[in-house]
């Protein structure tokens, strides 16, 4: 009789075992699924449209665009605005829009159309931006940052700034292109931008540069730690490695 019920009991716990491995797989899967889905994101993009930038707005910055938009993925927002020495006054996006995004409750033909709608309005809106041949005559890329932050703000997606510029600051407050960019005067601009509460919240943003240069490689490298610090004092997620004359790192999965 005991034997009876021992067998009876591993036949039921082997059935039983046998019935869950396939629901444990299934929910193995599900959320490995859920695992890769890839994250969705706020992308804004900042053009410097300073006089010195009209070639770059029609090569270097265009190569840039060509990247953004084969990176684009459903569910991202992409903003797009110019930096010019007024920008924090009136600044205005060329572009905001979100990429649509595959559902069950949307037909595949409308999301099409509606994609390649999107696609076609974003680039137009792009050319437009980048068409004028004369620039404006300041670049108030510090200032702008505040923009940005502004944008960022309460924004639950993945965080990316590219800004598209030479990284020269021009302003009547501050300009790189007559002034000696040493540490201490580094150490001064983020000083004054805290004391003053101007020092942006750049907390959990990934920063792009694309089109830095300067006139010589000493003023270029200056610079260049200039804005390493900058970021680093605002929070942002900055590294050297995506600063540049090109757009460098950027694409699906960062």
């Amino acid at each position: 009789m005991k034997r009876c019920s021992l067998k009876a009991l591993s036949v039921i716990i082997l059935g039983s075992m046998m019935l869950l491995s396939p629901l444990q797989q299934n929910t193995a899967g599900f959320w490995k699924k859920g695992q890769d889905k890839k994250q969705t994101r706020m992308i804004a993009v900042f053009v410097d449209m300073s006089g010195s930038t009209d070639v770059a707005r029609r090569t270097v910055y265009r190569r840039a665009f060509d990247k953004i938009y084969q990176n684009l993925q459903q569910g991202d927002r992409i903003i797009v605005g110019p930096v010019t020495g007024r920008s924090y006054l009136d600044f205005k996006p060329a572009v905001d829009a979100e990429i649509p995004r595959k559902s069950l409750w949307v037909d595949r033909l409308k999301f099409k159309h509606d994609l390649d709608r999107t696609k076609r309005r974003i680039r137009a809106d792009v050319e437009e931006l980048l068409a004028p041949k004369h620039g404006a005559p300041r670049a108030e890329i510090i200032n702008s940052l505040n923009i940005a932050d502004k944008i960022f703000s309460n924004e639950k997606r993945q965080k990316i700034l590219i800004i598209l510029s030479e990284m020269i600051q021009d302003s009547k407050e501050y300009n790189f292109k007559g002034t000696k960019i040493t540490d201490a005067y580094v150490t001064d601009i983020i000083r004054d931008r805290r004391n003053q509460n101007l020092l942006p919240n750049l907390a959990t943003v990934k920063v792009y540069v694309a089109g830095a240069r300067a006139s010589n490689p000493k003023k270029y490298r200056s610079i260049e730690r200039f804005w390493d610090r900058y970021f680093a004092a605002a929070g942002a997620d900055f590294s050297l490695h995506r600063y540049g004359h090109s757009l460098l790192g950027f694409g699906k999965g960062i």
